[in-house]
C-alpha cells in the first residue's frame, strides 16, 4: 500500500548491497596496505608514516560513514514495511 507513494524498495535494497560492497572493499584495501619500508631518510620516513596514519584515519571514518548510510537505508526499508502494514490495517473493508 505504501508503494503508492513512489517508494522503490528494491532500489533501496540494491543501494544497501552496493554500499556494503564499498565498505568491504575499503576494509580489504586497508588490510592489504602492509608495512612501510625505510626510505633511508628520517624526514621522509616520518612524513610517510604521518601520511599513512592520516589516510588510515580518513579511511576508518569513511568506512563508518558508509556503514551508517547503509544502516539508515535498511531502516528505511523496515519503516516502509511498518507503514505499509499500518496503512493496510487502517484500510476500511466493505
Amino acid at each position: 500500500m505504501a508503494t503508492g507513494f513512489g517508494f522503490d524498495r528494491d532500489a533501496v535494497l540494491q543501494a544497501v548491497q552496493q554500499l556494503t560492497g564499498v565498505r568491504s572493499e575499503l576494509e580489504s584495501a586497508r588490510q592489504q596496505a602492509g608495512q612501510l619500508s625505510a626510505s633511508g631518510s628520517r624526514d621522509v620516513d616520518l612524513a610517510l608514516r604521518d601520511f599513512t596514519q592520516a589516510a588510515i584515519q580518513h579511511q576508518t571514518t569513511l568506512v563508518a560513514a558508509v556503514a551508517a548510510v547503509a544502516g539508515r537505508l535498511d531502516d528505511v526499508v523496515t519503516g516502509h514495511a511498518e507503514l505499509d502494514s499500518a496503512l493496510a490495517n487502517e484500510r476500511p473493508t466493505h
